[in-house]
């Protein structure tokens, strides 16, 4: 597909099939996922990636208890057959801004210094490279947040301590019959609002 056409057809998709990802195929995502921008190439981030129901299950189990399950509105977001968890390092970033040819912007004081966070940026790249390219594949995806269950979900998959949760991204081969999302039918802001040359 060319990228124009990937970007104007881009949706989120919040119900799978149980239909499984080829391994070669889910590699091939996960690859180009990873080749982002990553400022002075620390490549701070890392993918946690769940396949098939058991191990799908224990990122539902930490994140969504049976007994929510019941009033939850995306049934169906629960069959998709791949869960990657997105994990920024920012002592990573620290650490790499410490070393010789970084250390007169003083970043590597510590996470402080950092006016913009380029652990979440970083990414933040990947999430949408690994959803983009998924899509390209004709794959569905759905991007959603932790929320306050990251800690849950670092434990159960023992994530290092001091990783921060970017988000989830569920892949899969769309559900036949899909209900969209609430804001679908929400006006997209046009060209001419969002971008401003030369100045606001």
């Amino acid at each position: 597909m060319e990228f124009a056409d990937l970007i104007r057809a881009r949706r989120m998709t919040r119900a799978f099939s149980t239909e499984p990802v080829a391994p070669e195929l889910l590699d091939e995502v996960l690859d180009l996922g990873r080749r982002v921008p990553s400022a002075g190439n620390t490549q701070g981030f890392d993918l946690v990636v769940l396949v098939g129901a058991e191990e799908t299950a224990r990122y539902w189990d930490a994140s969504l208890p049976v007994d929510r399950r019941g009033t939850f509105r995306w049934k169906a977001l629960l069959d998709a057959p791949v869960i990657v968890t997105v994990w920024a390092d920012p002592s990573a970033y620290v650490n790499r801004y410490a070393e010789g040819d970084k250390s007169a912007t003083g970043l590597g004081q510590g996470p402080d210094a950092w006016a913009t966070p380029y652990w979440t940026v970083d990414s933040s790249f990947v999430a949408l490279a690994v959803q983009l390219a998924a899509q390209d594949a004709g794959l569905g995806v759905l991007f959603f947040g932790m929320f306050d269950q990251g800690a849950a979900i670092a434990s159960v998959l023992g994530v290092p301590r001091g990783h921060e949760p970017i988000g989830t991204i569920a892949i899969g081969w769309p559900a036949p019959t899909e209900e969209t999302g609430l804001s679908a039918g929400r006006k997209r802001r046009s060209a001419d609002e969002i971008i401003h040359r030369g100045g606001w």
